[in-house]
């Protein structure tokens, strides 16, 4: 990585950490891109690296550039020592920090690559919580609920990169011939899925002639799951309510080409985003509508429901690192009473015996479990259809919860 990609992860850094901004907003090339990410998943443990080797923390300009050149020396591969120290201070200087900072750098970096990772807490919770880069009061809250073990492997996946899928249009062409063409060697998910084999194949997938053609899309096989939830079939009058960016929709059409289908989202600007549906992907016969699903005026009109509503993204935490540090228990009170008012509103546009399928890509039950319970209390023409689905589990796959609903 030289040092202008050095810049770029840098500035997305200052953003996050200044201004709360959003990373994956950020189009950053793939190694800053890898960079910033890798930071933000690892941060508090790069936060406690550094106070185990100096006197004072440094104020955030500096802290960012240790927390980057750390970053390489422990966990990034591919970077030579000399050179994550060498850019560090490079990148000070580009700066314009004093030389003194650029000192203290340079002797934080060489310091802690001498002496290796500092030895973490023996208490559990500070123990998991900085090993892991999850704040505390997490790590608490998933230990009372899934227990040491659960709760651990939990933490642990919020390190690690995912894995990136590919969904195939089998209308279009077939898992095998992408498979040919690409030369990929990944797992595959329910004949529709191809996992991708690196951050270089993704940049050329997306750049081909087949992506633009509307050949295959990139999603979770999650995705796949929570769909089949529904039991779709050909003539369904179908409401996406909480559509965008419109993967879901697109997956819909693809399984069952002759529904009719309505996609909506709460604002101009989402639903915009979906404008790839028509462009791309050729799929003209759904209906975009801006609205509010907790205020619908749709009365008994549809035969599905799909409502993947928004949640905390506790179980995307992979994809989206920086989501602990924004998360705060009042936050996800907040998003337990929007995701009710969403279902109890959109609720009312589903026919007699049609199914609806609450989901969240979030496995607290706070947003699941005790919103479903909620709903059915004051709803008795409601009644679960079936068990709920917990995705996960499988290598690379992201942890949805999704509950089919019968109105009787």
């Amino acid at each position: 990585m030289q040092l202008d990609e050095r810049q770029i992860a840098y500035k997305a850094l200052f953003a996050w950490l200044k201004k709360g901004t959003f990373l994956q907003n950020a189009s950053l090339p793939p190694l800053a891109l890898k960079m910033v990410l890798g930071v933000c998943r690892h941060h508090l443990h790069l936060e406690y690296i550094i106070k185990k080797n100096v006197s004072k923390m440094p104020e955030l300009p500096v802290q960012i550039i240790l927390e980057m050149g750390l970053y390489q020396l422990f966990f990034m591969d591919g970077i030579p020592d000399h050179a994550a120290v060498f850019t560090s201070a490079a990148l000070a200087r580009w700066n314009r920090l004093s030389e003194g900072s650029v000192g203290l750098i340079n002797g934080v970096l060489r310091q802690a690559k001498r002496n290796g990772l500092p030895d973490l807490p023996p208490q559990k919770v500070k123990r998991i919580s900085i090993e892991y880069s999850v704040p505390e009061w997490i790590v608490r809250r998933w230990l009372d609920s899934y227990g040491a073990t659960q709760a651990e492997e939990m933490a642990k996946e919020t390190i690690q990169e995912p894995i990136q899928w590919i969904r195939i249009n089998t209308n279009k062409t077939t898992l095998k011939k992408i498979r040919e063409t690409w030369d990929l060697h990944g797992e595959e998910y329910a004949n529709r899925y191809l996992e991708v084999d690196s951050n270089l194949q993704i940049k050329k997938l997306l750049e081909s002639k087949e992506f633009a053609e509307g050949l295959f899309s990139f999603q979770n096989p999650a995705a796949y799951d929570v769909v089949s939830l529904l039991k779709v079939s050909s003539g369904m009058k179908v409401w996406d309510a909480c559509a965008a960016p419109g993967g879901k929709t697109s997956l819909m059409l693809e399984m069952n080409p002759s529904i009719s289908l309505v996609a909506s989202d709460i604002s101009e600007e989402r639903v915009s985003k979906m404008s790839d549906l028509i462009e791309r992907q050729k799929l003209d016969s759904v209906l975009f509508n801006v609205m509010d699903a907790a205020n619908s005026t749709y009365n008994q009109e549809f035969d599905r429901i799909l409502l993947d509503v928004p949640c905390s993204n506790f179980g995307v935490l992979s994809r989206r690192p920086e989501v602990v540090y924004r998360t705060t228990p009042e936050s996800i009170e907040t998003l337990a009473e929007k995701q009710f008012e969403i279902l109890q509103g959109a609720s009312k546009a589903l026919k007699k015996n049609g199914l609806l399928v609450y989901a969240t890509c979030s496995q607290e039950r706070a947003e699941t479990i005790a919103v479903i319970k909620r709903f059915l209390a004051l709803n008795p023409d409601f009644a679960l259809e079936g068990k709920p689905i917990c995705t996960g589990g499988i290598k690379g796959m992201d942890h949805f919860f999704a509950q089919a609903l019968v109105r009787q």
